[in-house]
Formats: structure tokens, sequence, C-alpha cells
């Protein structure tokens, strides 16, 4: 499971959605809306978002809301062309808001699950899934394609084990570490990725690197010009590891919000022939 956010790491997203545009587009050729087209495997021409009304809900239960969450997800949509708001209300009344307000698509977050749904029909797309896309979207774009290439996956959790099944079906040679060893062979046995228990070693081997795990790296161990992609949250690398990197794709909610937004939005809004 990766870890949860924390106030401090939502605190300034709202004020960086703009850097963190610039820095897709400088890292994999892509902004934000082209990448998460990317990750659900259409064109931004393809749909429509535009006057697409999006209802963000608080919700109180588990450990309750993080600060300016749901607007930094608001804002982050809005950034897509869509037109989002945040209820007044939380938890059901706030659901209630949302659709009385006329919300074509809700976002709602626990401490477990994180999805957007589509009003229109009732389908929703989950936080695990479009942050695993995004980031090997990124990856992608920031490799050049990854078909035929050799890539570490660390992390076989939720967001670790979709990303190295979508790298696999992509053509690339996935090698996956985890300290959890049950994880890795289920995983193993289920899409045929290679497992290893050096994590030194190979990372020291490979320059792609999707990295799902909240531990942090030691630079010693980084490859010279390797390309990380990294939602693994908090910040993992050490100076040494950020200076011998190539590119570090990272940020807190801003890409698995993104593609969260536009696949939901693909259920209801897509433009015709």
């Amino acid at each position: 499971m990766m870890t949860r956010l924390t106030d401090e790491m939502v605190k300034d997203i709202i004020g960086s959605l703009d850097g963190t545009n610039d820095m897709l587009v400088d890292q994999t050729g892509m902004n934000a809306l082209e990448l998460a087209c990317d990750a659900v495997g259409i064109g931004p021409d393809m749909i429509e978002l535009t006057g697409l009304r999006v209802g963000v809900v608080p919700v109180t239960s588990g450990m309750g809301i993080i600060k300016k969450f749901s607007e930094s997800v608001a804002e982050i949509v809005r950034k897509l062309g869509m037109d989002a708001f945040v209820t007044e209300a939380a938890d059901v009344t706030g659901l209630a808001e949302a659709l009385s307000a006329g919300a074509e698509m809700i976002f709602m977050a626990d401490d477990i699950k994180f999805i957007a749904i589509n009003t229109t029909n009732g389908r929703f797309s989950n936080n695990s899934f479009s942050t695993a896309a995004g980031y090997v979207s990124a990856l992608k774009g920031a490799a050049g394609g990854l078909a035929g290439k050799e890539v570490l996956v660390l992390g076989a959790g939720r967001v670790g084990s979709i990303a190295a099944e979508i790298m696999t079906d992509m053509g690339a040679y996935v090698t996956v570490y985890d300290i959890d060893k049950d994880k890795t062979r289920d995983l193993s046995e289920r899409i045929g990725v290679k497992i290893t228990n050096d994590l030194g070693g190979d990372l020291s081997a490979h320059d792609l690197v999707f990295n799902a795990a909240p531990a942090p790296i030691d630079g010693r161990h980084v490859r010279e010009g390797t390309i990380f992609s990294s939602p693994g949250i908090p910040f993992p690398f050490d100076e040494l590891g950020v200076k011998k990197a190539k590119r570090i794709i990272h940020d807190p909610l801003d890409i698995g919000v993104s593609v969260m937004a536009v696949q939901c939005a693909s259920f209801s809004r897509m433009k015709g022939p």
C-alpha cells in the first residue's frame, strides 16, 4: 500500500501545478493532459472535457480530512479544462450536494480507496491504476518507448504490480524487487516478471526504474544516467541519487488525479467519428 499523503505533502500543490506541467513537458515530451490521455490510450482530440461538471467531496472517515487535498484535486481537474468544485459538506451529505449540483464526475477518497465516479453511467476510475498507468506513460515518454527495454520496479504493492503488468504488456523486460517475497512470487507467477533480492545490485544495473516503494533510495547504488518514474512518497532520493539520475519524474498527486479524471470522463465524453 502506498504511504498516505500528509497535510505537509499537499499544502503547496495548487501553487506548483504549472511547474509540474512544465516538468512533465521537459521530462516526457507531454503535458499533463497529453500524458493522461496517453495513459488511457486515447488522444486529447478524442475527448470533450470542457464544461464537464466535477464535484470533489471531502471524507472524514478513518484518519480524517487532509488539509487542501480536496481543493488540490479540484484545481488539478480545472487545469485539464473541467468545471470543478469542492462541496461545502462532507461524506454522504457532500455526495448528495454534488449530485444536486449536477456533477457528472465525483471524486471521493478515504484511507483505503480514492475513486472518481462517472454519474452518467456509474463507472469509476481508481487512483491505484491511474497512478500506475500515468507514471508508466511518463517513463515511456522519457525513455522513448519501453518495448524491448529492461525496467526495474521497486515495490510490488497495488501501484507497482499494476505498473509491472502494463509494462510487460508493452514488451518491456521487467524485474521486480519488494521486501515482501510473497508479493513478488505471486506477481511473477501471474505475469512472468523476473524477481530480484539484490536491490543495490539491480539498481546499479538498470537505467530505467519505476519506483512504487516508500523506502529511501541509497544514491550510492543509483546508476549514472538513470531515469526514474517515481510515484512513491515521500520523495525517496538523497542528494547523491538526485545528482546521478538523468531524470526523476515525481509529484505527490497531479499525475494520478489527471489520469483518473481523463479515464472517468472517457466513459461518457468521447467524441463521435
